[in-house]
């Protein structure tokens, strides 16, 4: 397999990015149909996926866009790079929010998280891209499972 070229990674990281602009504004304005959990996460399964779902303490690859609620800004990004983030599922290592909405898809699910403050960063937020009592959006796409 080829690997793609740094073109055409960061094309794909721009098309994404404006995905997740264009699914915030769905959000903003009520079009979006978000299912939510007790904690108050959102989420919407845009493509369901044909393959498993990750159990927890499996590793997963989540590639992503996150972007704030209240802006149109986006502070972070896989689609630019080879691989996603790699973590593993129930363990703690990203945001709450990230491992009770990766937990309710499965490998090729393309999805929107809608992290509220206390899934995320809560009143201290993180660093000068994320204010305190953030909410987040992600798009997310399950890259893999095991």
């Amino acid at each position: 397999m080829k690997k793609p070229t740094k073109a055409k990674l960061r094309r794909r990281a721009e098309e994404h990015e404006q995905l997740a602009k264009d699914i915030r504004k769905q959000y903003l304005t009520g079009e979006l149909d978000i299912k939510r959990t007790e904690s108050g996460l959102g989420y919407v399964i845009h493509q369901a996926g044909e393959g498993i779902a990750p159990k927890l303490g499996q590793k997963v690859e989540v590639h992503y866009v996150g972007i704030l609620a209240d802006k149109a800004s986006v502070f972070d990004q896989s689609f630019g790079n080879i691989k996603g983030a790699r973590f593993k599922l129930g363990a703690g290592e990203v945001i709450p929010g990230w491992d009770e909405g990766i937990a309710l898809l499965r490998w090729g699910d393309e999805a929107t998280l809608i992290i509220p403050s206390k899934l995320g960063y809560g009143p201290k937020g993180r660093g000068q891209g994320i204010p305190p009592n953030s909410e987040l959006i992600f798009y997310v796409e399950i890259a893999a499972v095991g």
